[in-house]
């Protein structure tokens, strides 16, 4: 019986060393990020997205003037798109865009220098609705 219980405490030991680490945390935003449809890690909110660069860069382009960001720059072509903009407070935004295949473009999007999720979620939502 006591070995038991030895083992049962080792295996949840084991368990919460997984989860506290970054293997686990990665692992837990993945299934996280799969339910919303983008996943952020290190900085970047990625995602892919049922559009063209042209059409991402559009709609970017909307939700950088409903969220009342300062655009900078935006261009766009067959195969990638860049667009940028600046917060109220100041915060670069980032928001670039590949072709996968014909119909489908992944989005990556950066705020500031190490990135801030909320607002990367926020703006992601806004460019889907205007898609």
């Amino acid at each position: 019986m006591a070995l038991l219980k030895r083992m049962g405490s080792g295996l949840i030991l084991m368990a919460v060393a997984f989860l506290l680490t970054g293997c686990g945390l990665l692992m837990m935003g993945a299934a996280g990020g799969a339910v919303a449809g983008a996943l952020y890690y290190q900085g970047d909110l990625k995602a892919d997205v049922d559009a063209t660069p042209q059409a991402v860069i559009t709609a970017t382009g909307k939700a950088f003037r409903d969220l009342i960001w300062a655009k900078e720059t935006a261009s766009a072509s067959a195969t990638d798109g860049l667009a940028t903009a600046r917060t109220a407070t100041g915060k670069e935004v980032k928001v670039t865009v590949v072709t996968k295949t014909p119909e489908v473009s992944a989005i990556a999007i950066r705020i500031g220098t190490f990135g801030d999720e909320n607002l990367s979620r926020l703006l992601y939502d806004r460019i889907i609705s205007f898609l």
